[in-house]
């Protein structure tokens, strides 16, 4: 159907108006998010609120591709007189003001799936707390450009694999999503995340051959091995928690520093939410 949000593709079910949106393939090459989007459409659900299912970036999912012209989730709040994926983006972020969003992304980083808030949203916390996943990641200071910083909005990032197994993992999510909002009935998994906040990237030296010899969410200690570069071994200068650390991800980043900042919601709302948030470096 046609709606007010072209070029987005975006197909609208349940009763009234949607205020519930659920969002894949903000990058054309995650293909588990996609796949569940789809099937979502084509299934019978038991919508018991409007909802909106969007696939953000049309063009970049038929060829195959992360973006066309830039990074759409480097893009928002978008420029509706910009490039191609600035438009998309302020498309988006036009659509999601005011609706409770769930968008699903792929990573070549393990473990997955886990959520990704940005605290400027407080109510994000709440939300991701209560979904399916081991980790809830804010990323405040960093990315700033990425969806989480419009509306009500939490990511799920799953592995990238474009597989039956992640497809049905992001189905799983949106689904659980979806009860968790009332927008279908039944009780989504019970949830138990620790929290973590993300921070500064871990360079990728130049170098033809990568490994990396830390779990992302363990911690490494300062001097701790956590990559190498051609047999050359990285150390830690200080502790941290690595976050979508990847041999095979991003050309010049290894993923990121991180620090995890509660065990519940209650650490989370009483000790980290409402300060100044500088990284302690506690690990």
């Amino acid at each position: 159907m046609e709606t007010d949000f072209d070029p987005l593709d975006v197909t609208i079910g349940g009763p009234g108006d949607p205020d519930v949106v659920v969002v894949g393939g903000v990058h054309g090459d995650e293909r588990s998010g996609v796949r569940a989007l789809r099937r979502l459409r084509e299934a019978d659900l038991d919508l018991r609120r409007g909802v909106a299912f969007v696939l953000a970036n049309p063009a970049a999912i038929e060829a195959g591709e992360r973006y066309l012209d830039s990074d759409l989730n480097r893009a928002f709040p978008g420029d509706p007189d910009g490039d191609r994926e600035e438009r998309l983006a302020a498309r988006l972020c036009e659509l999601v003001d005011g609706r409770t969003t769930l968008s699903l992304h792929g990573t070549d980083a393990e473990p997955t799936p886990f959520a990704l808030i940005h605290s400027a949203q407080e109510r994000e916390f709440e939300l991701a707390s209560r979904l399916p996943v081991p980790h809830v990641v804010d990323h405040w200071g960093v990315n700033e450009a990425t969806i989480t910083t419009c509306g009500y909005t939490v990511e799920i990032e799953l592995a990238a694999e474009n597989s039956a197994a992640e497809a049905d993992a992001a189905e799983d999510q949106a689904r659980a999503f979806l009860r968790r909002v009332d927008a279908l009935p039944g009780e989504p998994p019970d949830a138990d995340p620790d929290y973590f906040h993300m921070s500064e990237p871990i360079p990728k030296p130049d170098g033809s051959s990568y490994e990396v010899h830390a779990e992302n969410f363990e911690r490494v200690p300062e001097g701790g091995v956590y990559a190498s570069v051609d047999g050359r071994e990285l150390t830690a200068d200080e502790p941290f928690r690595p976050i979508m650390l990847s041999a095979t991800g991003a050309a010049d980043i290894f993923g990121y520093r991180g620090e995890k900042i509660g065990e519940s919601l209650t650490d989370v709302t009483e000790t980290w939410l409402g300060e100044d948030r500088e990284p302690r470096n506690s690990g």
